[in-house]
């Protein structure tokens, strides 16, 4: 007697029509390329990548993303603010001028701050602006001319030691220091500063950066060196503006 063979085993009924699988499966490659394109059209959030990536970084104790991996955040730190460029161009003009001790400048809280010696600057007992220092004071103003008129404002202000002056042009150290800061502002304005960014200031001998006199109330001839100043305060508006919203 032969084996009898084995009927066919179906997981549907054969005569079912499957024709319907081509249409779904075209569907499905259609909806994978939809979402393929709209991912490589979409723009990825970089802050939220700097994020995620020191995440992962510190959960793995390894380094931050580097130049390599997000060279657009590198180049973003590298960048100077106007302010801080001024600073390098007048600390590049202090250099070439020889002008070490004399002058200096340093960035504040609203903007840039640069002081000058009294004793470069003027005469004793004098308000006029030694010839000497005319040019450099004049490219000091075209620093400051860089950063533009609309966002800055300048304050110069004069400071005196604590010896008395009693003249007939300057009767006490506020005259004196007075017309020091105004002369200095005029100067800027005849080289281009737009007058309605400046101002001055008379501080006379009530801001010394030193002690003028020591314990025994003898004087301390190098402080009131240095106390004889002019300082040239750069201020950004914007600055000042969110500071004060703050």
């Amino acid at each position: 007697m032969s084996e009898e063979e084995a009927p066919p085993i179906y997981d549907s009924d054969p005569n079912e029509d499957t024709s319907w699988l081509v249409t779904y499966g075209d569907m499905v490659t259609l909806l994978m390329v939809f979402f393929v394109l709209m991912f490589s059209a979409s723009k990825i959030n970089e802050e939220k990548y700097d994020l995620v990536a020191q995440s992962i970084n510190q959960g793995f104790d390894s380094p931050g993303p580097d130049a390599s991996t997000n060279p657009t955040s590198a180049a973003s730190q590298t960048v100077e603010s106007p302010l801080e460029e001024a600073k390098a161009k007048f600390d590049e003009l202090i250099v070439e001028r020889n002008l070490q001790g004399e002058m200096s400048a340093s960035l504040s809280p609203y903007g840039l701050k640069i002081e000058l010696s009294s004793n470069s600057l003027f005469n004793s007992g004098s308000a006029d602006v030694k010839g000497s220092m005319r040019s450099s004071l004049t490219d000091l103003s075209g620093i400051i001319q860089g950063l533009g008129e609309e966002d800055y404002i300048v304050e110069v202000e004069g400071h005196t030691d604590n010896v008395p002056i009693n003249t007939a042009k300057f009767p006490s150290n506020w005259e004196l220091s007075s017309l020091r800061a105004v002369n200095v502002a005029k100067l800027f304005e005849s080289v281009g500063v737009q007058k309605n960014q400046l101002s001055a200031i008379a501080y006379a001998d009530t801001r010394p950066k030193q002690p003028n006199l020591d314990s025994n109330g003898t004087a301390i001839p190098e402080n009131q060196a240095t106390n004889r100043r002019v300082v040239v305060h750069v201020k950004s508006l914007t600055e000042m503006k969110e500071a004060n919203n703050n």
